[in-house]
């Protein structure tokens, strides 16, 4: 049984490292390395799904690799498998044939043929990671295999701006789904004194009973899912990032935002369901959400003029009905809307552009005058009220850029004075004191500082995280505080707790590694006359492509994507926050996600956009 689902994920991971051994222009061999890869990992699934049913279609738990150890906490990946994650790689394995059998001729010739292919192979990986995932733990790091794939593929022609403009909104939104992931991991594992197992959950209880309020955990438990959940499939007031995200290539656009990507928080909902059946108030929490957008996003998608938008939203509104069916307990019913609908939408958008032709054709030729409209009652008025509201899909994008980024930017202009020399001055030398403080702690025993150690240090890390936000004239300062800020989020866990600093040197060495060459990437193209502000979009991609390479997987580290120590040591220094200090849990899960913006802004900015000089070549195909 092992076996084979270990085959099932080894087989895309071997295919994607053999896709990088090949040049662009080797079509054949890019696109038979990745079929192949999905068929191998297509029958270790057919194997399983037989093991499955030999064992009369019971859910099987299947105990995996235990990453890290320790008395008081254990990370391994797990994995789960039912009926409800049958159906949905049934489903993914179906539609991702058929998608890579279509974009090996929509693609063809495309300059970056191999990178749509890798990306399409890590987005196949990352789902059947959160679709088999046995915990919590496992299924965060298929989640974000999923959010980095995304943010590639939407900001896949990065030589225009649109898409890299829209590819950094949606990983921005993508990074609160990360965080309310995390937080949940935060909130079992104080609640449950371990971590949560998805075989365990029927009938499972609270084992610490030093925890605050037992109602208030159950009901906080499965709202971070929610929040997850909303992000994830686009529901109010998160709805206008996914006609947002069809910039990309429209093969990608079919096979993440109009079936599979946007399911899985319909998915998560039904898989953590346990945590809150028979909670009538959540249960109408979830009914609500989905019928405000089901309600809001059926208008929005009647009166818009891109065919892509009008998709979005009226994908958007059926899951918003599925979310209903997963409020009323109607799981089966919601799982056979949910296949049905992703190939619905999966093939609407793959003829989009033959319709849009069309329908163009159509109206130029078949123009009619439109009758004049009286205006003048209270409902006429009601209407064109309506009307005006949809067509600006409620103006959810100037909602969430008011109430949500733009205060953050504001409190980090507050600090604008703290230049490079400021900064270093400053902080340099506190981290140093405070670092021989964590580990001489035994002199402040006696002293009040070491009470108010772990708030000052994290709000001192907000700070830089928070100048790094706003930093608008050099990259290499903005990484500068970024790395500045992960090193006082040490110092604060190393005060709030005694326990094992080898968590604290596994933390580290990802962000120090990861820190170190970002930094030197950056250095080298300064010195090589090379601008890198981040007042706008540079494109140095083209002319540094390894360098751009070699950057992104920094980044990557540097946000706690599942190559490096650093996704270990989140979760792990998550665990050392007690219940009781949600201050402290505020100016982390603030700190985590300004981090993931600021690490795929200066990455955007910096390697991105039209390059300044006129001659790079273009991708030639429109989206």
């Amino acid at each position: 049984m092992n076996s084979i689902i270990y085959l099932m994920f080894l087989a895309p991971i071997i295919s994607l490292l053999v896709g990088f051994l090949v040049d662009n222009k080797e079509e054949a061999i890019i696109f038979w390395s990745k079929i192949i890869g999905l068929g191998i990992s297509f029958v270790a699934m057919i194997g399983l799904f037989g093991n499955f049913l030999a064992n009369h279609a019971d859910p099987q738990f299947i105990k995996g690799l235990t990453l890290y150890h320790a008395a008081e906490t254990e990370f391994s990946i797990n994995f789960f498998v039912d009926g409800y994650s049958f159906t949905y790689l049934f489903l993914t394995n179906i539609l991702v044939f058929l998608i890579a059998f279509f974009s090996k001729f929509y693609m063809h010739r495309e300059k970056y043929y191999k990178r749509f292919f890798t990306n399409l192979t890590a987005f196949y990986l990352g789902l059947i990671v959160i679709v088999c995932a046995g915990n919590i733990e496992t299924l965060f790091i298929g989640w974000e295999i999923i959010g980095v794939t995304s943010f590639f593929l939407i900001g896949f022609y990065r030589d225009r701006y649109l898409p890299v403009k829209n590819a950094l909104k949606v990983v921005s939104l993508y990074r609160l789904a990360d965080i309310a992931l995390l937080l949940a991991i935060w909130v079992s594992h104080h609640y449950y004194s371990h971590s949560i197992n998805f075989n365990e959950l029927q009938g499972l209880e609270s084992t610490a009973n030093h925890v605050m309020s037992n109602e208030f955990y159950t009901l906080l438990i499965p709202i971070l899912f929610l929040v997850a959940a909303m992000v994830k499939s686009a529901q109010f007031p998160f709805s206008s990032w996914l006609p947002r995200a069809m910039e990309g290539p429209t093969t990608s656009s079919a096979i993440f935002y109009g079936s599979l990507s946007v399911h899985i928080g319909v998915f998560l909902l039904i898989r953590t369901s346990p945590l809150w059946e028979g909670n009538l108030i959540f249960s109408g929490i979830v009914i609500g959400v989905g019928l405000i957008t089901t309600i809001l996003s059926s208008y929005v998608a009647k009166v818009q003029s891109s065919i892509k938008t009008q998709i979005a939203y009226s994908a958007i509104a059926q899951i918003g009905i599925m979310f209903i069916e997963v409020g009323l307990g109607w799981h089966i019913f919601a799982m056979v809307h949910l296949v049905t609908h992703a190939f619905l939408r999966s093939y609407q958008l793959l003829v989009s552009p033959s319709v849009l032709s069309y329908r163009v054709h159509d109206q130029f030729f078949h123009f009619e005058r439109p009758k004049s409209q009286n205006s003048n009652t209270l409902l006429d008025k009601l209407k064109l009220t309506l009307y005006t509201l949809s067509i600006k899909e409620f103006n959810l994008d100037t909602w969430m850029r008011n109430w949500l980024w733009n205060p953050l930017k504001k409190i980090g202009n507050f600090f604008s004075f703290l230049t490079p020399k400021l900064t270093g001055a400053i902080f340099l030398p506190l981290f140093f004191v405070g670092l021989y403080g964590v580990y001489h702690q035994d002199l402040l025993l006696n002293s009040g500082i070491l009470s108010y150690s772990p708030v000052f240090f994290a709000v001192v890390a907000l700070v830089l995280i928070l100048r790094s936000f706003v930093e608008r004239l050099s990259a290499l300062f903005s990484w500068t505080l970024l790395l500045l800020s992960q090193l006082f989020i040490t110092l604060f866990i190393g005060f709030n707790e005694q326990f094992d600093y080898s968590q604290i040197h596994m933390y580290l060495s990802g962000v120090i590694v990861c820190g170190a060459i970002g930094y030197y990437v950056l250095l080298r193209l300064r010195n090589q006359s090379n601008d890198t502000s981040l007042n706008q979009f540079h494109g140095h991609v083209y002319v540094y492509p390894r360098l751009a390479f070699v950057f992104a997987l920094a980044c990557l580290g540097l946000a706690g994507f599942p190559i490096t120590p650093t996704f270990l040591g989140e979760d792990l220094m998550l665990g050392h926050i007690h219940e009781n200090q949600f201050s402290l849990l505020i100016l982390t899960a603030l700190n985590l996600i300004l981090d993931g913006l600021v690490v795929f802004r200066i990455y955007s900015r910096v390697f991105l956009g039209i390059h300044e000089k006129g001659y790079h070549v273009s991708s030639y195909r429109s989206a």
